[in-house]
């Protein structure tokens, strides 16, 4: 049966702001690296500063949201449900995914928009200090039914455990897809969301989960195992397909208890901002178009490539008219 959406996303809608720093810069803050930290807003602002006069790239973002957006430069159709505030930053929020295709129809609130401050550090490593701002309002009620149930997958970034409301939008969502025939796929998104809500990340794994996303570190803290392998099999006993990226050696993939590995591309790493979302959506893209999970995973795996070349974490041209050359081994990166 055909449906008018390959991909229905769920996440929290940021505006990102990337800038580029040392490794002292993490230290003299006392961040932790390659975690997301909900701070305050004021507290955002006085890192800024602090950090002022060097380059910054700013772009609509959230996880999801880039997820949707690869889905669709791809070539894929998605649909994105997220929180904006009524401010121009939450304007300009729905005319960038309006520009490169994805469908968002969202009721504002009267909120600002949420932000997320990337410090980028030499080594393409990432660390987030985010405030939610109205993304944190995002409820059950905001989900489409209609939509969803006509959508061939759910996607549903696991961002969403940080708050009462938005896990509730989660859930609600995936018992929804799970009643109208519509498969589940949720991303693990980050080590700390795993150890703040494991409990709750696994039970929704149980219960919902058709595929998971996860890189090696969430892998190992959501099963407790020691290898990739058998967090992988741990996760698959909850979940039939799991993939798992595992930075420079490539990826994992577990389909019902076969495990293949989808090598990597030996690129310059620059910024690994976005590499899961947009694994994900190559993932996704090609799960919804009728290829196997390993193919699936190499259009993730180039993309995944692709965007940690340079700065920022939405992929920017098409890739719609490249994916034989993709799947064959044949399309560069550049």
């Amino acid at each position: 049966m055909d449906k008018q959406y390959d991909v229905y996303g769920l996440g929290n809608a940021l505006v990102d702001t990337e800038v580029q720093v040392e490794e002292a810069i993490l230290t003299s803050q006392k961040l932790e690296k390659g975690l997301m930290s909900l701070v305050s807003q004021d507290y955002q602002e006085q890192l800024l500063a602090a950090l002022d006069g060097r380059h910054r790239v700013e772009a609509a973002g959230g996880s999801a949201a880039n997820t949707m957006v690869g889905v669709a430069l791809f070539g894929g159709k998605a649909f994105y449900t997220g929180k904006v505030g009524g401010d121009m930053a939450g304007a300009l929020y729905r005319e960038s995914m309006a520009e490169v295709g994805v469908e968002f129809d969202v009721e504002a609130d009267n909120g600002s928009t949420g932000t997320c401050l990337i410090l980028v550090t030499p080594d393409g490593e990432r660390t987030m200090q985010t405030s939610l701002g109205s993304s944190i309002s995002l409820g059950a009620a905001d989900v489409d039914a209609k939509r969803l149930a006509n959508s061939h997958t759910l996607y549903v970034e696991g961002y969403l455990w940080g708050g009462p409301s938005t896990e509730a939008a989660a859930l609600h969502a995936m018992a929804l897809a799970k009643a109208a025939g519509t498969s589940v796929a949720l991303s693990f998104s980050d080590p700390g969301m795993v150890q703040f809500a494991g409990d709750s990340l696994r039970k929704a794994t149980k219960e919902h989960a058709d595929i998971v996303f996860c890189n090696e570190h969430e892998a190992r803290l959501y099963s407790g195992a020691d290898s990739r392998e058998e967090a992988l099999k741990q996760i698959g006993e909850d979940c039939p397909m799991v993939f798992m990226t595992c930075g420079g050696d490539g990826s994992l993939v577990y389909d019902h208890g076969k495990i293949t590995v989808v090598a990597p591309h030996k690129v310059p790493v620059v910024d690994t901002t976005g590499a899961g979302d947009v694994y994900a959506s190559g993932v996704l893209y090609g799960l919804t178009h009728g290829m196997t999970p390993e193919q699936a995973g190499v259009l993730g795996s180039y993309a995944s490539a692709k965007i940690v070349t340079g700065m920022g974490p939405r992929l920017k041209d098409s890739l719609a008219d490249q994916i034989d050359a993709i799947l064959n081994g044949a399309h560069p990166l550049a």
